[in-house]
């Protein structure tokens, strides 16, 4: 955890509502743009940032043994959301349930020339969408949302050989699928 942010989760346990207020705004975009990946409408992701914040603010203590709160905040979202949708979902369909990831790619904006960046996104969306949704979801959180292997497999709830296996995996069926496109990650930091 960066030292900011420690002082922040500190002033935050301590009672400080300013804080609490700064971490909030710290993590809002980044976990409204990951629920809606996971493919939720907005008002269910809203409803379910809302949910946990609040359930932080009443009880502080949740955050006391947190060593990295992007990570706390991502996993709380996604449970919270399967949750949400095991509530709202027929008895039947709970276990056939899985949740899918989808992304629409965003970070080319100021590299690439508007007429090109339209069809760089295709063709992005394209490779990762052949994919397996939990190959997606891995891959957008190592490499759009800058988590670590660790976090990443707390958020998935698997172990941190699985994460990075499945990341791995990933990335060789995409390099297979277009040589191309991986030279463009590369070009724009994304290291593979």
């Amino acid at each position: 955890m960066e030292i900011n942010e420690q002082i922040l989760l500190q002033r935050f346990l301590a009672g400080d509502d300013e804080a609490y207020s700064q971490i909030y705004q710290k993590y809002i975009q980044e976990l409204f743009s990951y629920g809606k990946g996971l493919n939720f409408n907005r008002e269910i992701v809203k409803d379910a940032i809302q949910d946990i914040f609040y359930k932080v603010l009443c009880d502080r203590n949740l955050l006391a043994n947190v060593l990295n709160l992007k990570s706390y905040f991502f996993r709380a979202l996604r449970n919270r959301l399967y949750n949400m949708n095991r509530q709202l979902a027929p008895l039947e369909e709970i276990q056939e349930y899985e949740m899918t990831y989808s992304v629409k790619v965003t970070i080319l904006d100021d590299l690439i020339a508007e007429e090109d960046r339209h069809a760089l996104e295709q063709k992005i969306e394209s490779l990762l969408n052949t994919l397996t949704d939990r190959q997606r979801e891995a891959v957008c959180l190592r490499f759009i949302h800058e988590m670590e292997y660790d976090e990443i497999a707390a958020i998935l709830n698997m172990t941190v050989p699985s994460a990075r296996n499945l990341i791995a995996r990933a990335m060789d069926h995409m390099r297979k699928e277009n040589i191309l496109l991986l030279l463009l990650f590369v070009r724009i930091g994304i290291n593979l």
